[in-house]
């Protein structure tokens, strides 16, 4: 029991360390909303690839193990296949239920949006959430809870942290964030690889694109 404790507590220690660092910076530069998310997004990712690059490194671990790898083709496939609703219905009701963003992103171009919220937070966010963090509590923590079928601890430890991040977005985004962490997470965990995970976050994200 201590030891998944320590691990627990070491996962949400390696998010702080992710996550403070960026905003600290953002709070005494004071940027304008399209330098503080790019920003974020590059400096909190930069700071996950130099953990998971000393957890490797100390750990005798290949990078292989934190989904830098490719995956079956099958897991792509089902990732457009669950992808796709869960994309349509949050996106829905986000559009009928609309909540103020923790930032201001209405005066951003197009081209923006997309580069930022469609392929870098994406990418980012999977690589902290799933490549990070689920593979560090997953490494030390092996034990399988059942909810209609086995679910590790360490995705719904990882879903659970993923709503908190977003609470700021309103409920509508904090209960669909969980949701798409138990599939992005069941993806990473089934098929090895965060290639998957990152295009359900992909297709979760387009709605937002398309209905601004």
């Amino acid at each position: 029991k201590t030891r998944k404790l320590q691990t627990v507590g070491i996962a949400f220690g390696l998010f702080l360390a992710v996550y403070v660092p960026a905003f600290i910076a953002v709070s005494m530069i004071r940027p304008t909303p399209r330098i503080a998310v790019p920003l974020i997004i590059g400096v909190s990712l930069l700071i996950a690839m130099a953990l998971i690059a000393t957890l490797v490194a100390r750990c005798a671990e290949k990078f292989g193990a934190f989904g830098f790898r490719l995956p079956a083709a099958r897991y792509i496939g089902l990732a457009i296949l669950l992808g796709l609703p869960l994309a349509v219905v949050v996106g829905s009701l986000a559009h009928m239920f609309p909540a103020k963003a923790p930032l201001d992103t209405s005066d951003f171009p197009l081209w923006m949006l997309a580069l930022y919220f469609g392929v870098g937070s994406p990418i980012q966010e999977e690589v902290i959430f799933r490549g990070l963090l689920q593979s560090f509590v997953e490494q030390r923590w092996m034990a399988m809870v059942r909810l209609g079928g086995p679910i590790s601890v360490a995705v719904l430890f990882t879903s659970a942290l993923f709503g908190i991040a977003h609470l700021g977005s309103g409920s509508v985004v904090f209960g669909g964030a969980i949701v798409l962490g138990l599939v992005a997470g069941e993806l990473r965990r089934r098929s090895g690889s965060l290639i998957p995970a990152i295009i359900v976050h992909v297709l979760f994200n387009v709605p937002e694109l398309i209905w601004r």
